[in-house]
């Protein structure tokens, strides 16, 4: 079930996509995490409150940042064991994001995270072609965020919101090209992602949902990043350079009731920027 919720959005790009512009950080503090197969080089300890990161993806598969607050006591270990055991993710862990899923060669978008106080798992739960999530490859950290005043690498407002709802993306403004600052957040009532995809010249949404189901062959979409799950109530800050194209927004996660990813229920929407 867990290996199911990122299977879009965690595949292997095997052709070689195209690059999407990036927004440049407006400070020296952004936290780039070195994302390879199958670890994350980043800092063991951060400072409480927002901090901006970036996933530099150095390996051949698609990776990404996911965090989630841990319980006191609670380790990464401790999450992967609760997984491999089956059931729902532990609910002592809550989803609070960071940059999702991009190609091989690539840099995320910047993705700005309020972090409180306490002890953290960074995850990669990306599959291999082999069906097995990163995270039961060994890609998982311990990240400990300790009390203090941290600046915002920002001080940008958001220009754009995206709500993310039970289950669809609601957004008032259409996204067009050029540099955004979006507020992503969870007004559902389950974990949501935002993952967005750049359609490849002549695919559609229906090529990309029927590659999904089995992900065999080059995907026809290019994994442009967004948001790692975040749980009900909880936002991000992403900060996105669209080029014209064709996209699709994508939540794969598992419903808590029939266990189907939330693309089954409809969380997709495509989009094109001009």
């Amino acid at each position: 079930m867990f290996l199911v919720c990122a299977s879009l959005l965690l595949a292997t790009a095997l052709a070689t996509s195209p690059k999407t512009a990036r927004p440049r950080p407006h400070a020296d503090d952004v936290v780039k995490v070195v994302t390879t197969d199958f670890r994350f080089d980043m800092p063991p300890t951060l400072t409480a409150g927002p901090t901006t990161f970036q996933v530099v993806n150095r390996g051949k598969e698609v990776h990404q940042l996911y965090l989630a607050r841990l319980a006191e006591g609670k380790r990464a270990a401790d999450f992967v064991n609760a997984l491999k055991a089956g059931g729902p993710p532990p609910s002592w862990a809550t989803d609070v994001g960071g940059p999702n899923g991009v190609d091989p060669g690539t840099s995320s978008p910047l993705a700005t995270v309020q972090l409180a106080p306490g002890h953290y798992a960074a995850l990669c739960v990306i599959p291999s072609p082999d069906g097995v999530p990163h995270i039961m490859k060994g890609m998982f950290a311990d990240v400990a965020v300790t009390p203090g005043i941290r600046t915002a690498s920002s001080s940008a407002k958001p220009d754009l919101t995206i709500s993310l709802v039970d289950y669809g993306y609601s957004f008032a403004t259409p996204l067009t090209a050029g540099s955004h600052r979006i507020r992503v957040r969870n007004d559902g009532k389950q974990s949501h992602e935002l993952e967005i995809a750049r359609l490849l010249p002549g695919k559609t949404p229906a090529d990309l949902a029927a590659w999904a189901e089995k992900m065999a062959g080059p995907p026809p979409a290019h994994f442009v990043g967004g948001i790692s799950p975040i749980a009900p109530g909880q936002s991000n800050d992403l900060s996105l350079t669209l080029t014209p194209g064709h996209y699709v927004m994508l939540c794969f996660l598992p419903d808590a009731k029939d266990k189907k990813p939330h693309t089954a229920h409809g969380m997709v929407h495509d989009f094109v920027v001009k």
